[in-house]
């Protein structure tokens, strides 16, 4: 792709400097700046069948109008946040710098606290928790992969599906450490808004926990403290999203691995490590 082309061509923007970004693993970025650093904004393309990805421009607009921090994307001189080109969407996002969160209690806190504050702005009513599910893992033709992961997805799958009525928003959709943005003043942000979707609030929590090692110590108490109504629901439902969460890493492992994607990663031994890790929650 001519990113530079494409910055001048539809966003009349001149990049004096491109340098490519790694570590997305469904998509390809670009970080562009001007002579001077007058400005500084991300360029990122993902497949034209990404169905989640104008959604989640627009909902992070909508979170970045209400106070959060989102990397919010610039309309293109046409007046889109998405421009499709071959078979390619393309959007230009502010750069939001800082450093990534770690895994300290501050950290983990402040994690629980924003996924509130987002869940908050975008709350939705419930949706069929079904069709969610079928949406959430379309890997099925791959669970056969390894012996124990259809047994292990579809008993997730049954867990959540026994649950009583479950809060609903619209989701960050993969809330890693990383995602999570501390600026020099102390005020997080929340950025990779390309796999949002609507849905139980916990799923988006149970992502937090699993990335913090599994462990929901400072993460929900803190979100808790923002929403403080969810408490019960928390402690009865967040276990059995917290293996589906583990049950769409195996899924999506295991359609990596079967058709050798390599995208985000540096070799092939990081798919079998994300499928491996999978397997250990599952305790398979």
């Amino acid at each position: 792709m001519d990113v530079a082309g494409v910055l001048r061509d539809l966003w009349e923007l001149k990049a004096a400097r491109l340098e490519v970004l790694t570590g997305g693993m469904n998509s390809a970025t670009w970080l562009a700046s001007a002579v001077g650093d007058e400005w500084r904004v991300v360029l990122k393309s993902v497949p034209a069948a990404n169905a989640s990805f104008e959604p989640g421009l627009e909902l992070a607009v909508r979170l970045d109008d209400a106070g959060v921090m989102t990397g919010r994307p610039r309309p293109s001189k046409g007046g889109r946040l998405v421009e499709r080109i071959d078979d390619r969407q393309v959007a230009v996002l502010e750069y939001i710098d800082g450093e990534e969160l770690g895994k300290t209690a501050e950290d983990r806190t402040a994690i629980g606290d924003l996924l509130g504050r987002v869940h908050t702005i975008a709350s939705v009513g419930p949706g069929d928790l079904r069709d969610w599910l079928r949406g959430l893992m379309p890997f099925g033709e791959y669970l056969d992969l390894e012996s124990w992961i259809r047994p292990a997805v579809e008993d997730a799958v049954a867990r959540v599906t026994a649950l009583d009525e479950v809060s609903w928003a619209w989701l960050h959709g993969d809330a890693a450490r990383e995602a999570f943005r501390r600026q020099a003043d102390g005020s997080v942000g929340l950025i990779d808004w390309g796999s949002a979707l609507r849905g139980p609030i916990l799923y988006d929590v149970a992502s937090a926990v699993m990335y913090a090692d599994g462990s929901p110590e400072h993460v929900v108490p803190a979100y808790v403290r923002q929403r403080p109504h969810l408490a019960d629901e928390l402690a009865q439902s967040l276990d059995a999203f917290l293996h589906v969460r583990w049950a769409v890493q195996a899924g999506y492992f295991a359609w990596r691995i079967a058709n050798n994607l390599l995208t985000g990663i540096s070799d092939a031994e990081e798919n079998r490590k994300g499928l491996a890790d999978a397997r250990r929650a599952f305790g398979r």
